[in-house]
């Protein structure tokens, strides 16, 4: 599996966008990926898969900092993740 992880600056915010070519996962449970405790259904799955508690932790870290996160399904496989957070003002 590959994994891709960027940043990109936009204005007063900062985007982190995490990509896998892992398995295709269904569109329609994308929203759930935050629920504590949820695996999603995936035809490859190890005995160290997760237990479906980082992208809920990923969640709240960003809600506390005052940000978003969203899932998304690739058509490819896989899944893209996107955090926006406030940009650091300087100074």
């Amino acid at each position: 599996m590959r994994v891709t992880v960027r940043q990109d600056p936009q204005g007063a915010q900062v985007l982190l966008r995490v990509e896998n070519s892992g398995p295709q996962v269904d569109p329609t449970t994308t929203a759930r990926l935050f629920e504590p405790f949820y695996r999603a259904n995936s035809r490859v799955r190890s005995d160290r898969s997760g237990h479906g508690l980082g992208l809920a932790l990923t969640q709240s870290i960003a809600r506390a900092h005052g940000g978003t996160i969203t899932a998304a399904a690739r058509a490819a496989g896989g899944l893209a993740v996107t955090v926006r957070l406030p940009a650091e003002k300087p100074g």
